[in-house]
């Protein structure tokens, strides 16, 4: 008997394995196309202007991506580039963010051929292949949550918040019909569009100037429920580097103990977005389809179980 219940047991769990493998599948053949009658899919298109932070002594270049941990990232290439500088005017790392950057725009480039001109006196090929290269990638519901909490809810009366979040109050369907909209113009080459938008509410594959360059990135994923392997994965990158252990002591202990200014996860606020979301499949398709590129490029599931045709 006993060995009939472990064979069963077995079969039962072989058969779920097999399910949800199949389902795997399912939403990883799922065709752009398929998600939303009304919707066409977007051409995969490259934002010219980037931003990247560039460290010559290491041989780093980080491309930073709003929302994808971008305030934390420069503070710490800020504190390495120069720790006395950084430690003079702040005592935290997460006191490092755009209105109060430390190093100003010192290690900042726009895209590979102007940093080598820059940081590598021309060597482009070097650059290229010395160098390391890192992006820092999310998930794209994760991250679009982050950047509308941030824009459109907590700070939507702001200047910058305003027309990036298309005046649109708060209004997730607002935000994210008029974001098609002008994904669709720039892919079209009909419209270009704010460096703000761009930044944080862009596809990262449209970023970066990835599709060129997707080989040479070192590609690190932000999950802010697995925070503890990403701050490993990076640490390693920097030893990899030689960064004194000193200053690797003192960025371990900072990631452990602070969050970014702007960091959202894990509020009320960011879950009732969140809600909202995921009880729309209306907008859940809309945001597929916006992300598509992302979903499959980086290995993220599509939202299938809420994509019901």
């Amino acid at each position: 008997m006993k060995l009939q219940y472990i064979l069963i047991i077995i079969y039962y769990l072989f058969i779920n394995l097999l399910l949800s493998n199949h389902v795997q599948s399912l939403e990883k053949k799922i065709p752009c196309s398929s998600i939303l009658k009304g919707y066409k899919c977007l051409s995969t298109s490259q934002s010219k202007k980037n931003h990247f932070f560039v460290l010559t002594k290491y041989k780093l270049n980080f491309c930073s991506i709003g929302k994808n941990f971008s305030s934390m990232i420069g503070a710490i290439l800020c504190y390495l580039y120069n720790d006395k500088l950084f430690l003079s005017k702040h005592k935290h790392l997460n006191e490092d963010y755009w209105a109060s950057r430390a190093c100003s725009n010192k290690l900042v480039g726009s895209n590979f051929y102007q940093i080598s001109t820059k940081f590598n006196k021309g060597k482009f090929k070097e650059f290229q292949n010395k160098w390391k290269h890192v992006i820092i990638i999310r998930n794209p519901i994760e991250r679009f949550i982050s950047g509308f909490t941030h824009l459109c809810v907590l700070s939507m009366n702001d200047s910058n918040s305003l027309s990036t979040c298309y005046h649109c109050k708060g209004n997730m369907e607002c935000v994210l019909k008029n974001l098609y909209k002008t994904l669709k113009a720039y892919s079209n080459k009909e419209k270009d569009t704010t460096f703000h938008i761009k930044y944080h509410f862009f596809p990262q594959t449209w970023l970066c100037q990835y599709q060129k360059y997707k080989n040479k990135y070192i590609k690190v994923k932000y999950e802010s429920l697995k925070k503890e392997q990403f701050y490993l994965k990076l640490l390693k990158i920097f030893r990899s580097r030689n960064v004194s252990e000193k200053k690797l002591n003192f960025i371990k202990w900072e990631l452990n103990h602070s969050q970014s200014f702007h960091a959202t996860n894990g509020t009320s606020i960011n879950e009732r977005q969140r809600e909202i979301l995921y009880n729309s499949p209306y907008l859940l398709k809309l945001l597929s389809i916006i992300y598509y590129d992302d979903f499959v490029e980086f290995g993220f599931d599509l939202p299938i179980k809420y994509i019901k045709n």
